[in-house]
């Protein structure tokens, strides 16, 4: 099979997964710009500590040329982009996306209590311009890594519903060891996804660092002055994202369905696999959020 087949199947397979990432992400971002926006007086918001903080780091990136930027988003980008796929087992990459898409939610408000809601559309197609690649990227690697983590946890399911006191395999009926097989070649499928989505998401995030510091902030500057071009561009994003929602919302949907009758079968105490994977998550959720608080 060709790399560009492969490449298509793995995103054909994980599709349910993206839709579901790029649809939480983008609304989390959403949510916390608006909220940020109208919850605050520019005065208010201004003075906040972790705005001030932010101001600060724009401050010390605007000091930078183009080349030590490029080097400093790669640095960044990738090490969290590393710190995701080692750590797919617990979930952090679809937990930290959130929790990063509300802090951008949030820096993005920054622009309009700032300087007013025409740059602050300005600013936002120009992080569009950059970030159609680095958040794209984003969303691929996070939606392989839950896609992974949730069939580990499931996988694990599994051999604890295995009956007891089989030698493994030789004891297995024939139908047992054709499921063996089956879920064999699953398991080597998802890991050459894994390798092949990763890889990609990896490389839209690499490309992403030089069109940032080199090109973004030309592209914003076209933009002065020209309004009705800026949010035209941000409608062209928007259906960007919501063509690649669409094409996946038949799969995530079914896969909803499917954890929507697991957890009811879980009320009445009926075990299934996917419980353990949904337990996993629901967990290192809560161990997330303690270790944001402490």
């Amino acid at each position: 099979m060709s790399i560009s087949r492969r490449t298509l199947e793995a995103f054909r397979r994980s599709s349910s997964a993206i839709s579901l990432v790029i649809a939480l992400g983008l609304l989390v971002m959403t949510l916390s710009m608006g909220y940020h926006i109208f919850a605050y007086k520019s005065s208010e918001f201004l003075e906040r500590p972790d705005v001030q903080e932010y101001e600060n780091a724009i401050e010390n990136v605007a000091q930078m040329d183009e080349w030590t930027l490029t080097k400093f988003y790669w640095s960044n980008n990738l090490r969290i982009t590393s710190f995701y796929i080692v750590w797919t087992p617990i979930y952090l990459s679809f937990h930290s996306l959130m929790f990063n898409e509300y802090v951008i939610g949030m820096n993005l408000a920054y622009w309009y209590h700032a300087y007013g809601a025409e740059i602050f559309l300005i600013f936002l197609s120009g992080i569009f311009f950059h970030g159609v690649l680095e958040l794209t990227g984003i969303f691929i690697v996070v939606a392989i890594t839950l896609r992974v983590a949730w069939n580990l946890w499931k996988g694990m399911g599994h051999m604890m519903r295995a009956r007891k006191g089989k030698k493994w395999p030789r004891e297995l009926s024939k139908s047992e060891k054709r499921k063996i097989r089956k879920y064999k070649r699953k398991v080597k499928e998802l890991l050459v996804d894994f390798l092949v989505l990763a890889s990609f998401g990896a490389f839209l995030i690499f490309l992403a660092a030089p069109v940032e510091a080199y090109i973004s902030p030309s592209f914003m500057a076209a933009f002065v002055g020209a309004l009705p071009l800026a949010i035209t561009f941000l409608v062209i994003i928007a259906f960007f994202y919501l063509s690649i929602f669409v094409w996946g919302l038949g799969a995530m949907k079914r896969d909803i369905r499917t954890v929507y009758g697991d957890v009811k079968l879980a009320f009445k105490r009926k075990w299934r696999p996917t419980h353990l994977s949904l337990l996993m998550f629901v967990l290192f959720f809560f161990i997330m959020i303690i270790s944001l608080l402490v």
